[in-house]
């Protein structure tokens, strides 16, 4: 990607997290729509706060960017959820149980990075999906399918241990690669299930495929909105992005059916804005959307320093 097309990419993430905030955990139809920021009255935050999402995925860009290892890695996320760095204005809101426990585990009883996450089937949350979608683009000409299924396994873990955590991360930055690379997201979906089912084979990973299987069908975008499901539940948000980047057909409308969804709004948001965005790198972020996002000055510093190392040399 060139330097443009990363900013791009990763300012759209951030304004949809900052657009869906307000309608988080909402039923789908029970609020006005929201076509520009709002202040959140559920989390008591002003209009253009961005949450855990943007948050830890600055966290994993400021490591990738920096070259550091998992211990790198937890300690940021520790630094954000202790002290507040890496947020809009200094406050923590939102952080998932599964997250909390995994940093937890590293800063107080020391386990080791990649023993961090939890491994139970009840921790299969979103957590890890909302922040790793920036690894495909440094993974973008990482041949080895290998390689990549290692380092996704890795930058997982490290707060979500489950297998169905796994394999949901791996399908992401796996769609991801195919657009970077040329292809269209319906391609990617054709091309990447068959790989990911043979790569899998005969692994504890393979068991989770079927979980999935609804975002590889030929009918898939024709689904109504109604059999989409919008938890918090990894499935059900990497479904609901996936469907919903099928179905709009420009960053800015998938975020504004992404928000006005119901459910996990925030990070159903941010993934399909990140997969569209990808697709249409050359399309810059709104600019009133991001004039009212709330410290983008700090936003751009992260966004910049990670897109001066990891663009394409013209």
């Amino acid at each position: 990607m060139k330097r443009q097309e990363i900013m791009n990419l990763l300012r759209w993430a951030a304004v949809a997290d900052a657009l869906g905030v307000p309608a988080e955990m909402r039923k789908r139809g029970s609020y006005p729509e929201i076509t520009a920021m709002q202040a959140s009255g559920f989390w008591q935050q002003p209009a253009g706060s961005w949450s855990d999402d943007t948050s830890m995925t600055l966290c994993l860009l400021e490591n990738l960017t920096s070259g550091g290892d998992y211990d790198d890695m937890m300690q940021r996320l520790e630094s954000y959820m202790r002290y507040g760095t890496n947020t809009p204005r200094g406050e923590i809101f939102g952080v998932g149980r599964t997250c909390a426990h995994a940093v937890r585990n590293y800063a107080v009883n020391q386990v080791t990075p990649l023993a961090c996450g939890d491994a139970s089937p009840e921790a299969n949350g979103n957590g890890a999906l909302m922040r790793i979608a920036p690894l495909a683009v440094m993974l973008q000409h990482e041949s080895r399918l290998a390689r990549r299924f290692e380092l996704t396994h890795d930058y997982t873990v490290l707060t979500h241990r489950h297998a169905r955590s796994v394999v949901g991360s791996f399908i992401l930055l796996e769609l991801l690669h195919r657009i970077l690379n040329g292809q269209h997201l319906g391609q990617a979906l054709v091309t990447a299930g068959p790989a990911l089912t043979v790569f899998l084979k005969g692994t504890a990973y393979a068991a989770e495929l079927p979980y999935y299987r609804a975002l590889f069908a030929t009918d898939f975008s024709q689904l109504p909105a109604e059999a989409i499901r919008t938890s918090g539940y990894v499935v059900d948000t990497l479904t609901a992005a996936v469907w919903l980047a099928l179905t709009q057909k420009t960053p800015k409308k998938v975020i504004l059916k992404a928000v006005n969804f119901g459910g996990d709004t925030d990070t159903i948001a941010t993934v399909a804005a990140s997969l569209v965005s990808a697709e249409q790198p050359t399309v810059p972020v709104d600019a009133e959307w991001w004039r009212q996002t709330l410290n983008s000055e700090l936003l751009d510093q992260k966004f910049s320093a990670f897109a001066d190392k990891f663009a394409e040399v013209s």
